[in-house]
């Protein structure tokens, strides 16, 4: 189910546009919590024990939640993801500090429930 993930760093390796974001795009950081609610989701979901297929409708249905909960429409989304795919660099940077937000997740769930 990490398809996602996988998919966005198989396209940093895409060519060099302007890094400049236009009108309406996620700024990085914005960006960074967007895909961190997403990948925590798509970990939530891929437990259940449920065919593939039904993980594709449940996390469609989540998705939604979490732009919801975030203020941002698909639309927009989909044109920083578009932006960001273009620009590869800035798109790196975006990544590593994707990894770094869910490591400190980590280590805070970790933390927390090491002092129950």
């Amino acid at each position: 189910m990490q398809f996602c993930i996988i998919a966005l760093l198989v396209l940093v390796l895409s060519c060099t546009k302007n890094d400049k974001a236009p009108e309406g795009v996620l700024s990085r950081d914005e960006m960074v919590n967007v895909l961190s609610e997403l990948y925590i989701v798509e970990q939530k979901i891929s437990t259940l024990g449920v065919k593939r297929d039904s993980l594709v409708q449940i996390f469609d249905s989540m998705k939604g939640r979490v732009f919801e909960k975030v203020g941002i429409t698909d639309s927009v989304f989909r044109k920083s993801l578009n932006f960001y795919i273009d620009h590869p660099e800035v798109l790196e940077g975006v990544y590593t500090s994707l990894i770094d937000s869910l490591n400190l997740r980590e280590q805070r769930v970790l933390s927390g429930s090491a002092r129950k």
